[in-house]
């Protein structure tokens, strides 16, 4: 009988993972289209070969000009910050969850500063942030899953309404959040000037912790039980491929990056005969 509980507490819940994986693979794509914007020029202009502009065209249109990727990303960014904080019901330990998310930031942070690209308030920041929230949300109600699930709903809720009434004052008003100094931390936080999110992958506390916060808000309702709601189809069925990505999704985001870029200065120096940087 133990035994089987035990593997009860193991048992992950499968279509989270394969959201979560799902999330993951685009991720990859778009990164990857992005740094061939880069390196395809670089291989047209070192070897003169039409073909590596057509590739520098394509990659360019769906980074910088598709409205498909425009209306996509934002979604996948926001699924998946709900998808952790569904998860915050199954962690034993949110607090450990969260430190050891804030040792990746730093760590981030730290090596995109040396290559000059620095990520200083990426996905993993705000995600830590968006734990400890839910930390101390839980230790005000007393770890009492009901209510801090409703408390994180308020105060989920209330996030994304601010940062929605920040966006539109922006409109009106561009130098709202940068030419008074009492708002400039919250506007930084708010990201409401769009021009400082186009180069990196920093990204705003307001409103995504807000969709974090109605992701936990949800788990305990939706999975009291902390059982899959999809029936299990096999281990190796045809979803086992995206959970793989789903399940390693941090290691994944905080090496993707130098993958792609070494894979892609390997194909450079063949290609020209040296390493090319994007």
């Amino acid at each position: 009988m133990e035994q089987k509980n035990a593997n009860l507490k193991k048992e992950r819940i499968w279509e989270l993972d394969f959201i979560r994986g799902l999330c993951v693979l685009l991720m990859i794509f778009d990164h990857t289209m992005y740094d061939l914007t880069s390196y395809s020029y670089q291989w047209f202009k070192e070897t003169g070969k039409q073909i590596f502009y057509e590739i520098y065209s394509i990659s360019y249109h769906y980074f910088f000009e598709l409205d498909l990727r425009l209306i996509v990303e934002p979604i996948v960014v926001i699924i998946f910050c709900a998808v952790c904080g569904i998860s915050c019901s199954f962690s034993r330990n949110n607090l450990k969850r969260a430190i050891e998310l804030a040792v990746c930031s730093i760590l981030i942070t730290i090596v995109t500063t040396i290559i000059e690209s620095p990520i200083t308030f990426g996905i993993l920041h705000m995600l830590t942030v968006s734990i400890l929230m839910w930390c101390l949300i839980n230790f005000i109600c007393r770890k009492k899953p009901l209510v801090t699930a409703f408390a994180c709903g308020i105060i989920g809720i209330a996030v994304i309404v601010i940062a929605y009434v920040c966006n539109s004052i922006y409109e009106t008003n561009p130098t709202a959040f940068t030419d008074n100094n009492t708002w400039y931390f919250l506007g930084e936080f708010m990201r409401a000037d769009p021009s400082k999110i186009v180069n990196n992958d920093d990204q705003p506390i307001f409103p995504l912790m807000g969709y974090m916060l109605l992701g936990a808000a949800i788990g305990p309702i939706v999975y009291k039980n902390k059982k899959s709601l999809m029936p299990s189809l096999g281990k190796y069925d045809w979803y086992a491929p995206v959970n793989f990505w789903g399940r390693i999704a941090i290691w994944v985001y905080i090496f993707h990056q130098i993958i792609i870029a070494g894979v892609f200065a390997v194909i450079s120096l063949v290609l020209t005969g040296k390493f090319l940087m994007p």
